[in-house]
């Protein structure tokens, strides 16, 4: 098994645009020599970029004069690789057609001291590297002078014409490359790295330009240049980070919104099982575990679909099941469902059922006696209820999960949980923690007077906020 090398090794912030490479077969496999000035009797790793991480390949002897040798079969997965030196001294290598090469490089700054031989590939990389790094010095030298004269008009504009120059020689630099080096790695990783530039917005029948076309022009063109069916995407720090963009920015953040994106990238990706397997658990575990309300119903989604139904072949055994019945428990509880009906005892012993509470706004509210952060947030829930109570219309559901009807009235009172108080335990309508998927204390869901899930999970000092804008909302229609 590989592991993941220590955080500290994860890419540099300005390294992140940098890339790597990819490609190509053979027969002999790799053989890539390395050299190291001032390093003697020592190893290094060799790792590889994996989506968001990085991972151990192997582990080199060195020698007392520096040297060392990866050697690798034809079968090595293609894409940027890195030789770990020390925890801080690292430098990339762009494994791709070229089998057999050697890099050269000294202990101090080992990766502005690259020197290849026999890897035109990755000659193309550093002295892209170099170029980074000049321009990179020279926009922060701008930046800072910027900063310096911000209140100076003609300087603003002086070094904002210049800023633009850079921009543009960038633009320049890297589309040279594309066209000179169309079938080389870097010139893959620029193409997919690259963002719709936006034309001018066309004007509608009236004369107004169109204010919803660069939107919709960006978003329909920002997967242009990648190549879904290509899984050397993944051995670089580009596709992850680009994924996470689209999905929390580019697109508009409602679930009927995200679940078409979701199902029509992982068709694009389709036909390479490994771009097919990684899109489907990106998507997986960013959204099993967003704190955005609502959104876990693009989980469902990608489970119901991707997983209940067999495509998710890497998944097995426990873990499949895990997540299958985990969408099963969440399901009934997504935002817009009917709550499932709980009738349970109140503390004179009678029966109350949830269903026959009349109010415009129903607060579920799950809570145990020696749970802390019930006794903090209950009190705020107290406040707000006796505040809005008529004005809008609420009531209070208040499921004690302790089983002792004794412990139960002395918290209520105790507290002055003036509202309609009920047992957990003592059910005609089941298990409450699995009606509710409740692990732990306090929990909140709000429904409306037709008893839909409106909101769940909230924390109290969003009650208010929330409230007020969804009856405003609803007054409105």
């Amino acid at each position: 098994m590989i592991s993941r090398i220590k955080t500290s090794l994860r890419l540099l912030p300005f390294l992140f645009f940098l890339l790597a490479g990819v490609t190509g077969s053979g027969q002999e496999g790799y053989n890539i020599k390395f050299k190291i000035n001032g390093l003697k009797d020592t190893s290094c790793i060799v790792a590889n970029y994996f989506g968001n991480g990085t991972y151990v390949k192997d582990t080199l002897k060195v020698d007392g004069s520096g040297r060392t040798v990866f050697h690798a079969p034809d079968s090595l997965p293609r894409g940027m690789y890195i030789l770990v030196i020390t925890d801080k001294k690292y430098f990339e290598f762009i494994v791709n057609n070229d089998k057999k090469f050697s890099i050269e490089t000294d202990i101090e700054n080992p990766s502005e001291h690259i020197r290849v031989s026999g890897s035109p590939e990755n000659s193309l990389f550093y002295d892209y590297l170099v170029y980074n790094r000049i321009q990179y010095s020279q926009i922060q030298s701008l930046e800072e002078r910027y900063k310096k004269n911000v209140d100076n008009s003609d300087s603003v504009a002086f070094l904002r014409k210049k800023l633009m120059a850079l921009n543009d020689s960038n633009i320049a630099y890297k589309l040279n490359i594309v066209q000179t080096h169309p079938k080389s790695f870097l010139a893959f990783m620029i193409n997919a790295m690259k963002e719709p530039v936006v034309p001018e917005a066309p004007l509608l029948p009236g004369g107004r330009p169109d204010s919803t076309f660069a939107f919709r022009y960006f978003k329909a063109h920002f997967w242009d240049d990648t190549d879904f069916t290509d899984d050397r995407l993944l051995r670089t720090p580009v596709y992850h980070n680009k994924l996470k963009r689209y999905f929390d920015q580019v697109i508009v953040q409602t679930p009927d919104s995200i679940i078409p994106e979701i199902d029509r990238l992982v068709e694009k990706a389709r036909p390479n099982k490994e771009m097919f397997k990684y899109i489907v658990w990106f998507v997986t575990w960013h959204y099993e575990n967003s704190e955005i309300m609502g959104f876990d119903e693009v989980f469902v989604h990608v489970i119901d679909k991707y997983y209940a139904t067999g495509q998710a072949w890497w998944t097995t055994g426990t873990t499949l099941d895990n997540l299958v019945n985990k969408a099963k428990r969440i399901k009934p509880l997504l935002i817009g469902k009917i709550a499932p009906n709980m009738v349970m005892m109140d503390t004179t012993g009678q029966l109350v059922s949830m269903n026959d509470i009349k109010s415009n706004i129903l607060i579920l509210l799950f809570w145990d006696p020696d749970c802390g952060h019930c006794v903090e947030e209950i009190p705020k829930i107290r406040d707000f209820y006796d505040q809005y109570k008529v004005q809008m219309g609420l009531e209070v559901f208040a499921v004690c999960s302790d089983t002792s009807m004794v412990k139960m009235k002395k918290e209520i009172k105790k507290r002055d949980m003036h509202w309609i108080n009920v047992n957990g335990p003592r059910s005609l309508t089941g298990n409450y923690h699995d009606q509710y998927d409740i692990r732990t204390t306090p929990v909140i869901f709000i429904l409306n007077k037709d008893k839909e899930i409106i909101a769940k999970q909230l924390k109290t000092d969003q009650l208010e906020s929330f409230l007020n804008n969804y009856l405003s909302s609803s007054q409105r229609k």
